[in-house]
């Protein structure tokens, strides 16, 4: 057992007597096992120049060697489609339980040796252990089915709620960030309202539990009119503000009630470079950053023009997974011109096979670390609801990066904020949620979890609005107040919409990119929690500013009956200039119990 940044937690003498039966003795080792920081931290050398620093993991701790592995659970990839007979995924693959929406055959493995990230999102969460090669996933026992909804395979609807191979799922894992990008997009409330009655109905009517990625788009975003000239949407004005270009809140899906949006921290602790933050983010999981060694090339006799003279960033460690099989296909070729670290190619002392990854990072790597955990959690509690799984992880997570500074614009207004903390004593930030996932405080909270109460729902309630209220600077916001009086006692999620009649100066597309808004944009509870939804400066790519539909992830627990008032201030704006527009609607729902 090792210490952890923030809180240790340990299993009770409950959990172990509950969980360790049939625990395994002494078996064979994964030889790959020590570079996968993120389930084992203690300072080791892994992949990439740079260490990552102890403590930093999933608090796996001995939970394996009590066999709490995943067992019985089982977990789509709803992705690129899965190598299905790859050496060490099959043994944890559901036979005849995949699809492929291409063909319709129950054979997602992908045609083109380009399309390996699936495959690589499968041997984070389920891995197969101590087989005696490569690494192993979070949860080595749970079982795999796959589908290959990013190659065109299906609709949203099918993959997560109506093919046939879904009967058995518990875990929908989606690694796959906003296809919204910055452009708020037309969002009706009885879709919503169907979209989460369905979702909820999952599992017998405890609800599958649907993890998200959250996107990588903190600072890049490639975007293309015409699929061919591609260009960078966040310029360097949105950049500098420090805020996070892309924002979560954008991609409606990430709203809905069911759904936890995940965001990546580097195995130094805090956020991956590239992670999208936003205000409908549930919780951390571990993504890293890029795994490439310039020294480990030059003393393997590896070309020294590969990886050399990058960003520091670049040698930061990645996550270890598997790879679509072979020399020939995926992240790991026999290409030496492509080499990052030393697990790349035939030539590697690591592993010849070109089977594994030391490269893969992304929020698309954080949210299977995140599902392999709740496959853990299952395991020790099958009859947690999604509503008990989101709540465990929520109020078990680890506060991360404690230090996360504001952010003030130039005129000293604080634009987002670091960790706040609410009137239930929850901490929150935009950039991790709740804080990183603690795997064994998560399974020893599961163990016995009495369920959470009935649902209660506000419905949404709007604001009585005589005219368009002008939105001034921050010290003269347009405001707008809802009152909830549904005895929701403990908020589980807030989600709002509103608009305005503002309009932005810029182009998108034709090689245009994302405005810097200088909208900032709050909602403060009855009890005084002062949440950001929208800080300013970040990338917006509409014209009249609206955000249709959001969860605001940060009152959590709270109570939610009592006054709710969202302000939206132009902090650009000079004192006595005339406003550029209005706020014109708020609305608002409260679920909880």
């Amino acid at each position: 057992m090792h210490r952890h940044i923030g809180k240790r937690t340990v299993l009770s003498a409950a959990t172990v007597f509950a969980l360790a039966a049939g625990a395994a003795q002494a078996q064979q080792n994964d030889p790959l096992y020590r570079y996968q920081w993120h389930l084992m931290n203690y300072g080791q050398s892994v992949l990439g120049d740079a260490r990552p620093a102890f403590g930093v993991d999933l608090g796996i701790d001995d939970l394996h060697d009590y066999n709490i592995r995943g067992n019985g659970v089982v977990v789509s990839v709803v992705d690129q489609g899965v190598e299905i007979a790859h050496p060490d995924l099959a043994a944890n693959v559901v036979p005849d339980g995949s699809w492929n929406g291409l063909d319709g055959s129950h054979d997602p493995t992908p045609v083109s040796g380009g399309k390996a990230h699936g495959t690589a999102v499968a041997g984070i969460i389920a891995a197969v252990g101590w087989n005696g090669i490569g690494g192993r996933g979070v949860a080595p026992a749970a079982r795999l089915k796959s589908f290959n909804y990013l190659d065109g395979g299906g609709t949203q609807e099918e993959v997560w709620l109506t093919r046939p191979e879904l009967a058995d799922v518990q875990v929908s894992n989606n690694s796959w960030g906003s296809y919204a990008n910055f452009l708020p997009t037309v969002v009706d409330e009885l879709d919503i309202a169907a979209w989460e009655r369905a979702l909820s109905a999952t599992r017998g009517g405890l609800g599958t539990v649907y993890v998200k990625s959250a996107g990588n788009g903190f600072a890049n975003w490639r975007a293309s009119d015409d699929g061919v000239d591609v260009w960078d949407v966040c310029n360097d004005a949105i950049n500098r503000a420090g805020v996070g270009c892309q924002q979560s809140i954008w991609e409606e899906s990430n709203g809905y009630f069911n759904v936890m949006v995940i965001a990546a921290g580097d195995a130094s602790g805090v956020r991956s470079s590239y992670s999208t933050p936003g205000a409908s983010i549930w919780v951390t999981g571990l993504g890293g950053e890029y795994g490439w060694q310039a020294q480990g090339l030059r003393n393997g006799g590896y070309s020294e023009a590969v990886a050399v003279g990058q960003l520091p960033v670049r040698y930061e460690p990645a996550i270890l997974t598997t790879d679509l099989s072979g020399c020939a296909r995926g992240y790991n070729t026999n290409v030496r011109t492509g080499f990052r670290n030393v697990l790349d190619g035939d030539a590697s002392l690591l592993d010849n096979t070109c089977n594994y990854t030391g490269t893969m990072n992304g929020t698309s790597a954080a949210a299977p670390t995140v599902s392999g955990v709740v496959a853990l959690m299952l395991q020790a509690n099958p009859k947690l609801s999604y509503r008990d799984v989101k709540y465990i992880l929520a109020t078990t997570a680890r506060q991360i990066d404690a230090g996360q500074a504001e952010v003030r614009d130039a005129n000293g207004t604080v634009i987002a904020p670091g960790w706040i903390a609410n009137a239930a004593g929850r901490r929150f930030s935009n950039w991790y949620g709740f804080g990183l996932i603690d795997a064994t405080a998560a399974v020893t909270r599961a163990t016995g979890f009495k369920p959470l109460p009935a649902l209660l729902d506000s419905g949404w309630q709007r604001a009585e609005l005589a005219a368009p209220v002008a939105i001034g600077n921050a010290a003269a916001p347009a405001r707008a107040s809802v009152r909830i009086g549904n005895r929701v006692g403990r908020i589980e999620a807030v989600q709002i919409g509103l608009s305005t009649d503002y309009r932005h100066a810029g182009t998108w597309g034709n090689e245009g990119g994302a405005v810097p808004s200088p909208l900032l944009v709050t909602l403060t509870s009855p009890a005084g929690t002062r949440a950001f939804v929208l800080p300013a400066h970040a990338g917006y790519g509409g014209d009249v500013m609206t955000i249709p539909f959001t969860a605001v992830n940060a009152f959590l627990d709270e109570a939610g009956d009592g006054d709710w008032t969202v302000a939206v201030s132009d902090v650009d704006l000079a004192a006595g200039a005339a406003s550029a527009g209005n706020l014109t609607s708020f609305k608002i729902r409260i679920l909880g119990h």
